[in-house]
């Protein structure tokens, strides 16, 4: 393997590891998990998708009280202030990391990142493009 590569790689790594996103979503999901109401919450949704998952994996069609049971448990979820927060931050950390994706997977298969307000990128970097 190329020493160059590994290294950068580790920095990248480390930059990651450093990043306001990162740290966000951090404390976003410790609060999240210092909320009892929004543990309870936690809990029962995974109950529900568990329960689910089975179904699914056993061939059984969800029934629509599975997707009524699903929908509400999703509306709880938004409407707790905490688990709301920490949906935000970690989202906006999988952009973060679909961003760098992006831009490994361009250079790749030959492409550049493309320049904020190209229109391959649209008016904003939205879209997962580096704009530096």
């Amino acid at each position: 393997m190329s020493a160059a590569i590994m290294e950068k790689a580790n920095e990248l790594a480390e930059l990651i590891a450093n990043s306001a996103e990162l740290e966000n979503m951090r404390e976003k999901e410790s609060g999240m998990n210092q909320d009892p109401e929004a543990v309870r919450i936690v809990s029962e949704f995974q109950k529900i998708q568990e329960d689910i998952y089975r179904k699914q994996m056993s061939g059984q069609e969800l029934s629509d009280e599975d997707k009524k049971n699903v929908s509400e448990m999703e509306e709880k979820m938004n409407g707790n202030p905490a688990i709301k927060a920490y949906i935000d931050a970690s989202q906006s950390f999988e952009n973060l990391l679909r961003s760098v994706n992006l831009i490994i997977t361009k250079a790749l298969s030959g492409n550049q990142a493309c320049d904020c307000g190209s229109a391959e990128c649209g008016p904003s970097c939205d879209s997962g493009c580096s704009c530096s």
